[in-house]
């Protein structure tokens, strides 16, 4: 490792030994060994902190959380602190009816700080920072802000929910401000301190208090030993294929692009550029597996992240799940990907961004304050850019295309299968410069590809958008009907 690695990174070095034996960087030692710590730690609530008090289940979080930090980030966790400091200051200060306004943007504009420093100190060994744990947190004083404000101004809000229920949405109303024990136990918990999911309080303080079964089965908590072990052998699995394939299909690659005299550069076409991208991309996600997987492992194994029972009478355990990997690997949408990637960070996103403020800018909303919460590097915002076009065409394309392929088997089928290749193709276009970052390789790639699915995209966004046309369809045959004296059916889609 060079000199500059290690000047430049505070954790603790008592695991370099197991660092330089197995070749991986000590600052990904120390998030493993952390997170398998929380996951034998995590099993003390379900036994003997099951039933201790909700003071003393806080204090164990947040001392937990505390020593995980620092463990892993050292003299740099102290950004951990401040953040929710800050926050909960504002919250007992300002006007309940400003809290979550003034809330985002403070801590969004705090985490841009701590984004553009990584930015500009950012060394080519080092993966692991301050910015993961603190891009959590601020989702969690973010909704937890804007959910005192709905109190307020009586209006409810989504909670952890990865599934809509026959009974509607999960809804949660937080009347009083927190203790401060209760609001820094939550923004710290170590559960979900390193990688998420993001938590809402609600759902923690359910958690806390012992609220962790359906009212309406016997008030007995289910296991999540098989979720816990599901999850575990997905997150060892996904860590084999990325330490096994990182080296044969490297980014480094892809970042030789930049270079016109590089062989990529001179004799890969666009097609077998495309195909490597696309394995490369594919190992990158195998990382955000490992690390969700185990994260939830970790929420569920403290009796975290119930979600009620199926129709056949099973436990589900999917309350706090960031990613559902068939559901993305298999999309057969650029809506549907997304909507199985980081699933809780969607579901914030959706509460502070998408449902404030008027509904023509809503998609430009999200992808823009994701973008910003991710950071500054010039990929993110080719990537969100980019999916927010094919996002808007996709929907288009679908309208117009669908109801073709749907009177016979074999048409539907074919449809799908395209679908599904089509959506892959889109996704490992969009997502490239998310992985390289910087401006040169990212615009290379695209230049190898002609720009060709940023102008596909574009042509279809002229498009006559259907669903409006049928909307306008009905409104003008109901205005018909009323205007000779007849009464509309009623219509539900």
């Amino acid at each position: 490792m060079s000199v500059t690695y290690y000047d430049y990174y505070d954790g603790s070095k008592i695991f370099q030994f197991i660092s330089s034996r197995i070749g991986l960087p000590l600052d990904l030692v120390n998030f493993l060994i952390a997170q398998i710590a929380a996951l034998c730690l995590a099993r003390l609530f379900r036994k003997p902190l099951r039933f201790a008090s909700p003071e003393f289940r806080h204090s164990v979080c947040l001392i937990i959380g505390l020593i995980m930090g620092y463990f892993c980030f050292g003299k740099q966790s102290i950004h951990l602190s401040v953040l929710p400091m800050m926050s909960y200051t504002l919250i007992k200060t300002i006007p309940r009816h400003l809290t979550g306004n003034v809330i985002l943007a403070t801590s969004m504009l705090y985490l841009s700080c701590l984004h553009l420093h990584r930015q500009i100190y950012h060394t080519a060994d080092y993966s692991l920072d301050i910015t993961g744990p603190l891009m959590v947190i601020t989702q969690r004083v973010t909704s937890l802000a804007y959910t005192l404000q709905d109190s307020a101004g009586q209006k409810e809000i989504n909670c952890n929910s990865t599934s809509q229920s026959s009974n509607g949405p999960c809804k949660v109303r937080v009347e009083d401000i927190p203790s401060p024990l209760e609001y820094f136990a939550y923004t710290l918990a170590f559960q979900t301190l390193m990688c998420g999911p993001v938590v809402f309080y609600s759902d923690y303080i359910k958690f806390i208090e012992g609220a962790r079964f359906d009212e309406d089965k016997q008030a007995i908590e289910p296991s999540p030993r098989l979720a816990v072990i599901y999850k575990v052998a997905g997150s060892i699995t996904a860590a084999v294929l990325y330490l096994t394939l990182a080296k044969k299909y490297s980014l480094s690659v892809l970042e030789e692009l930049n270079d016109p005299t590089s062989e990529v550069s001179r004799s890969w076409s666009a097609l077998y550029l495309l195909w490597y991208a696309h394995l490369c991309i594919l190992v990158v996600r195998c990382k955000y597996y490992h690390a969700w997987l185990l994260s939830e492992a970790i929420c569920n194994n403290c009796g975290m992240g119930f979600n009620g029972y199926d129709t056949d009478g099973k436990p589900k355990w999917d309350k706090m799940t960031n990613i559902d990997v068939f559901g993305f690997e298999l999309a057969q949408n650029f809506r549907a990907a997304l909507s199985s990637w980081n699933k809780n960070t969607n579901a914030w996103l959706r509460n502070v961004a998408y449902e404030r403020g008027g509904a023509a800018w809503r998609t430009a909303r999200v992808y823009a304050l994701s973008a910003v919460w991710h950071g500054f590097y010039p990929g993110y915002y080719l990537t969100f850019f980019a999916g927010g076009i094919f996002t808007i065409a996709a929907r288009k394309v679908r309208c117009v295309a669908r109801p073709i392929f749907l009177d016979s088997r074999p048409k539907k089928m074919f449809y799908d299968f395209l679908t599904l290749v089509t959506t892959r193709v889109a996704m490992t276009y969009a997502t490239v410069p998310f992985v390289l970052l910087h401006l040169g390789p990212s615009l290379a790639f695209y230049g190898k590809m002609y720009y060709s699915l940023h102008f596909i995209a574009l042509s279809a966004l002229l498009l006559p958008d259907k669903r409006k046309h049928s909307a306008n369809a009905v409104q003008n045959s109901s205005n018909h009907k009323e205007s000779n004296g007849e009464t509309a059916p009623l219509k539900v889609s």
